[in-house]
């Protein structure tokens, strides 16, 4: 009768045969790290500081810029000053100011390799309060029989609020990126003039004008600048940025208020532009 081979000879075989098999068996390597991508459109606030540079243009205007007569503007009889004279109170003023800037951010995000291309539009409110002020001594008119009065000029500037458009152009080293930024940029920004002349000499122009005005209205210009992003989430991230913007404000008359008894029309222009710049802080949810 034959002989059978115990089952445990077959086990043990099996066990010592095991080992080895799987010493030959290639190991699988683990995934790779998923790649963190800047695509998608996000929403964020941000605050810090803001610097301006407002500067503004004043001349005299309307019924000043009539033909001249035997009187020295403003008068009765409706009639306009030299043209020396004109230029000799057409003034330029300029101040710099500072102060707190905050708001908020929306904008969307597209990468190709490790370019990453956006839009963004945003909205801060700003506590910007400016006034230009200068003073000016009486000169001599351009007919020498006469004298330009002394003058007080003073402009304030105040901007509310402001926004830009603006698209974005960066380099994404994971989860930094590092962009550059520019677009359109509009504003908030209201203005008064107080442009007051004494009666200064023989036979003085302008002898006691006062001229007094003011306006709020939109601002329109541009904007560029650059910033630093970092995502210390896969849906949070926190930026530094830099912008420089530049309003450019429609002009506005202020009238003649004193003295009383002349012809109508005399006034007093303004033109104001501001240059403004800021350093900010950021925080942006994507979604």
């Amino acid at each position: 009768m034959a002989m059978r081979t115990p089952s445990y000879f077959a086990t043990a075989a099996a066990l010592l045969a095991g080992p080895a098999f799987a010493a030959d068996m290639p190991l699988k390597a683990p995934p790779p790290p998923a790649v963190f991508s800047w695509d998608g459109c996000y929403v964020g606030g941000n605050m810090g500081w803001v610097g301006d540079r407002p500067s503004t243009t004043l001349s005299p205007t309307g019924t000043y810029l009539t033909p001249a007569g035997a009187l020295a503007p403003p008068n009765a009889n409706g009639t306009g000053a030299l043209a020396g004279d004109l230029a000799s109170v057409t003034d330029s003023l300029r101040t710099t100011g500072s102060g707190f800037a905050g708001g908020g951010q929306v904008g969307c995000n597209k990468q190709v390799g490790q370019w990453v291309f956006g839009i963004e539009g945003d909205i801060d409110g700003t506590s910007l309060r400016d006034t230009l002020s200068a003073s000016f001594a009486p000169v001599t008119s351009a007919n020498p029989f006469f004298t330009v009065s002394s003058h007080t000029d003073t402009v304030t500037a105040q901007v509310d609020w402001y926004s830009t458009f603006r698209t974005r152009f960066g380099y994404a080293a994971d989860r930094w990126i590092f962009y550059v930024t520019g677009g359109f940029a509009v504003g908030d920004v209201n203005s008064s003039t107080n442009v007051t002349f004494g009666s200064n000499g023989t036979s003085p122009v302008y002898a006691n004008a006062v001229h007094l005005g003011s306006s709020a209205a939109f601002a329109v210009g541009g904007t560029a600048g650059a910033g630093v992003e970092y995502a210390f989430t896969d849906h949070w991230s926190a930026k530094v940025e830099y912008l420089f913007i530049v309003l450019a404000r429609p002009s506005y008359n202020s009238p003649l208020t004193a003295p009383a008894g002349v012809a109508p029309g005399y006034a007093w222009n303004t033109v104001l532009s501001e240059q403004i710049q800021t350093v900010r802080f950021g925080v942006n949810y994507r979604f």
